[in-house]
C-alpha cells in the first residue's frame, strides 16, 4: 500500500496518507489538531481550514442541531 508524507502547514509534525485519499477530503493533524483539506495529490498539498468549514449535513445532523 502506498503512502504520502506531508508536513502539517501548523506545527510541521509529518503526516502518514495513503495513496487512494481523494482530493477534497477533511483530515486532523494528530499532533496539534488542527483541521486540514488535501488540496492536491500528485504532488501532495495539504491546507488549513477554519472549523466553520468542517461543518456540513454530514458533520451536523438534524438531529443534533
Amino acid at each position: 500500500m502506498s503512502v504520502m508524507i506531508v508536513a502539517c502547514p501548523v506545527c510541521k509534525q509529518k503526516l502518514a496518507i495513503q495513496a487512494y485519499v481523494p482530493v477534497e477530503t477533511m483530515l486532523v493533524c494528530a499532533d496539534c489538531e488542527t483541521n486540514l483539506k488535501i488540496v492536491s495529490v500528485k504532488p501532495i498539498k495539504i491546507i488549513q481550514v477554519t472549523i466553520d468549514e468542517t461543518y456540513n449535513v454530514d458533520a451536523r445532523p438534524e438531529s443534533y442541531g
